[in-house]
């Protein structure tokens, strides 16, 4: 029997990094440590909105100079449920074609906004694994404390499994319906989740992504580590296998725009399979023996890699569900086609590179009860062509009506696919935004604090979908035709809910 999603309006994020920008602010002033004063750069609740210039940078640049999953902006954004997408920044990203001066630390750090002093730990980390634990340090420091935020109090808990997440989210549902004001007032609390982007937190991917480099990693300590994962006190629900350099344990997709990639080069490793190393670590993780199974997201894996993980899966790990924590469709039946499958109209606009997921894999997806997180990145649900030619306005609920229309493309292409194929079209996906990872947002929807604004407009073009007597939707199974509350509801909550109370 499932459990009663608690009766107040909620929404949930697959995928996030509130902890990348205050850590690197904790290194200017106390290394790891969390102020507890949500005012302070080095807080998780430090609320940082967008001005006019910050809007003007992203709009031109394409960079993100504001924070955009701050627990304060999710308390206003209704966002009461988020995993926490944890793991040290790949050092590649810094040791570059623009060296480690000073003058290559100030332009990377007006890129990714976490401090010179962050910068310079990163290039000359020797131990992933440790920086990780500082992470989850950082992140314990606060667990369970209230803050004030506009004279309210608020607190975040990390929670270890969904009794814990129902409980938090059934006494959000009793503080919101108590007298306000009565000088008692519970807190509201955001249930956090961890999850690890990228295994090379075990210690390994520390060979120089140019020049080859490096150490190689230490076989005995990367297995060690693994295990060490299930004994940590935040484990993690799930990890991204790979992130944007070869970690020696399986290869990745291209994931850097043009301009990065001119001097940070991925391609060390791009396009491989899975090593003999990785194999053993996949085997660690998704051990059940002793009921601490920790599920393999498949973003940034290569196709190659992810075909070998469908395969393992059907032979080895059969009752895992299948997690994209933060992805689109690009379009494509599968790995090496050229045409889509629904040319006209959506699938022209999707971005059809291998870092985003194929018909066949996105099946797969639903096949095994898994979960698929839509990320909110422009440049990634949406092909350059598309986005060149999208209209433009000086009103901000149009702007807001022409970009949402960019992950309804997505949402519409999915639930035709699935439907085509003879599933439910509208129970796998839900919202992993990637925000604060380097992510060039949807125009007008610059923060989590946007998502309710998201939601209406999402909803708009569902209704729209469903009711336009001139263009019926392309639906063959009755059960896929519902209401358009149903559909953002299902994508904004309750798919991401029903998926942790079966795996969580």
């Amino acid at each position: 029997m499932s459990t009663p999603i608690p009766n107040f309006d909620f929404i949930i994020d697959l995928h996030c990094h509130p902890t990348y920008k205050p850590v690197g602010a904790s290194y200017k002033s106390n290394k790891g440590i969390q102020d507890p004063s949500p005012s302070k750069r080095a807080s998780i609740w430090n609320y940082d909105s967008p001005g006019l210039v910050d809007k003007l940078i992203n709009e031109f640049a394409g960079l993100t100079k504001f924070s955009q999953s701050n627990f304060s902006a999710a308390t206003y954004g209704q966002v009461f449920i988020i995993t926490v997408a944890l793991g040290s920044i790949e050092k590649w990203f810094l040791n570059n074609d623009l060296g480690t001066g000073n003058v290559a630390d100030v332009l990377e750090n007006f890129l990714l906004e976490i401090g010179k002093q962050r910068i310079n730990s990163i290039q000359n980390t020797t131990d992933y694994f440790i920086d990780l634990k500082e992470e989850m340090d950082f992140l314990a420091q606060m667990d369970g404390k209230q803050v004030k935020i506009d004279g309210k109090p608020f607190l975040y808990k990390v929670v270890s499994n969904f009794n814990d997440l129902n409980a938090a989210m059934v006494q959000n549902e009793t503080a919101l319906n108590q007298i306000q004001g009565s000088g008692n007032d519970l807190p509201l609390t955001i249930a956090v989740i961890p999850s690890i982007e990228g295994m090379h937190v075990l210690n390994c991917g520390l060979i120089d992504s140019q020049t080859k480099i490096g150490e190689p990693p230490n076989v005995n300590e990367v297995l060690e580590n693994a295990g060490r994962l299930k004994q940590l006190k935040y484990k993690p629900f799930f990890v991204t296998f790979t992130h944007h350099f070869y970690n020696q344990l399986c290869g990745h997709s291209k994931s850097l725009n043009e301009t990065v990639a001119r001097f940070c080069r991925q391609e060390n490793g791009m396009g491989q399979s899975f090593t003999e190393t990785g194999k053993k670590v996949l085997d660690i993780l998704l051990d059940n023996t002793n009921n601490d199974r920790i599920l393999v997201d498949i973003k940034h894996l290569s196709p190659q890699g992810r075909k070998e993980f469908f395969t393992l899966r059907n032979t080895k790990y059969q009752d895992v569900p299948i997690i994209v924590s933060h992805g689109a469709a690009n379009g494509m039946p599968s790995f090496g086609a050229s045409v889509s499958n629904f040319p006209e109209p959506i699938g022209k606009t999707l971005l059809a590179e291998e870092i985003n997921f194929y018909d066949d894999e996105i099946l797969l997806i639903e096949e095994s009860k898994g979960i698929f997180g839509l990320q909110l990145d422009e440049r990634r649900i949406a092909n350059k062509e598309t986005l060149k030619h999208i209209s433009h306005s000086i009103f901000r609920n149009k702007i807001m009506h022409y970009r949402s229309e960019l992950l309804w493309n997505q949402i519409q292409y999915i639930a035709e696919l699935l439907d085509a194929n003879g599933r439910y079209a509208w129970g796998t996906l839900a919202i992993g935004s990637d925000y604060d990872g380097i992510v060039d947002p949807l125009n007008s929807f610059w923060t989590i604090e946007q998502y309710p604004a998201l939601k209406a407009f999402v909803e708009r073009y569902a209704y729209n979908y469903f009711n336009n007597p001139k263009k019926p939707p392309k639906l063959t199974q009755t059960r896929n035709i519902i209401s358009a509350d149903t559909v953002v509801q299902n994508i904004f909550r309750d798919n991401a809910w029903r998926f942790f109370e079966l795996n969580f």
